[in-house]
């Protein structure tokens, strides 16, 4: 009895132990300016969250707008909802514009044709959920932006006539591309349209790294493309896996470290699979390979 009595002591000592060290998935902000609603637009620096989800049925405009500098919205794991707009829909879920020290972080967000918008300014966009948007996850632009450590579901098929292009995730500028999952880009039907996973422009000294990326659907005359550099030069592509659907052709580009004849972006440690046995040399394009670059057509 004595012996068991010490057994299930010990027992309970380890148990609180455990739990005393054990970590959260995600720690909560709590010390935060809730939004309640949507749309709203933030105008004073500080720290926002949501303390429950909040959703809309937006035809246009943008769900929340930053209209100031040194802003965190943390959504503590909660949706921005617009799926009631449906396919149709023109609204971007979170909008800024030559912003400072803006980030992003613990969102979900789905249901806009742009999930976030943050243009010409200084960004963070980290551990987010974006689903069913409808032609762009994460669109980010200003040197010295990072995006990081996202999921990006099922983004594409909006029925608004003239879109040709469909992004999980597009950048310009130095922008580093670390540590995100992108499955599923779908181009319109009818639309000829480009499916792309991560596309970047005019990066100079950036870095596209860890990425995950699957399922791309192009429509007509489009293409796949799993990483696509555009304009760069001295960016590191490194440790990326890009898993096409067999039988690249043409425009269809496994991984392009930068543009013409000039290899502008050193790669490293990238798995391309699936690009059929045609396109293997689809597979990675006008990269400099340092090591460990691996193409496989099946």
């Amino acid at each position: 009895m004595e012996m068991r009595k010490y057994v299930n002591t010990i027992a309970l000592v380890l148990a609180f132990i455990w739990l005393a060290l054990a970590r959260p998935a995600a720690a909560e902000t709590i010390n935060c300016i809730n939004i309640t609603s949507i749309p709203t637009t933030i105008t004073t620096q500080g720290v926002y969250c949501l303390k429950q989800h909040v959703w809309a049925a937006l035809a246009s405009g943008s769900a929340i707008t930053v209209m100031g500098n040194n802003i965190t919205i943390d959504c503590n794991n909660h949706k921005i909802g617009n799926l009631a707009a449906g396919p149709s829909t023109n609204a971007i879920g979170i909008s800024a514009s030559n912003r400072i020290n803006v980030a992003v972080r613990n969102c979900g967000i789905r249901g806009y044709r742009v999930g976030v918008s943050l243009l010409d300014g200084d960004y963070r966009v980290e551990d987010n959920i974006f689903d069913q948007n409808t032609q762009t996850a994460i669109l980010v632009s200003g040197d010295g932006s990072s995006v990081r450590r996202n999921e990006v579901i099922d983004t594409g098929a909006s029925s608004l006539a003239g879109l040709t292009e469909f992004y999980g995730i597009s950048v310009a500028g130095d922008v580093d591309v670390i540590g995100n999952t992108i499955g599923g880009v779908v181009a319109s039907s009818g639309s000829d349209g480009t499916a792309y996973g991560i596309r970047t422009q005019d990066m100079d000294a950036g870095t596209v790294k860890e990425n995950r990326i699957r399922n791309l659907v192009s429509n007509g005359s489009g293409a796949r493309r799993g990483i696509w550099n555009q304009n760069g030069n001295r960016n590191t592509v490194e440790g990326n896996t890009v898993i096409m659907n067999g039988g690249l052709l043409g425009a269809d580009v496994g991984i392009r470290c930068g543009d013409g004849l000039i290899l502008n972006g050193a790669s490293r440690d990238n798995t391309v699979l699936g690009t059929g046995l045609v396109g293997q040399v689809l597979g990675l394009v006008n990269c400099t390979t340092i090591s460990g670059d691996y193409v496989n057509p099946l």
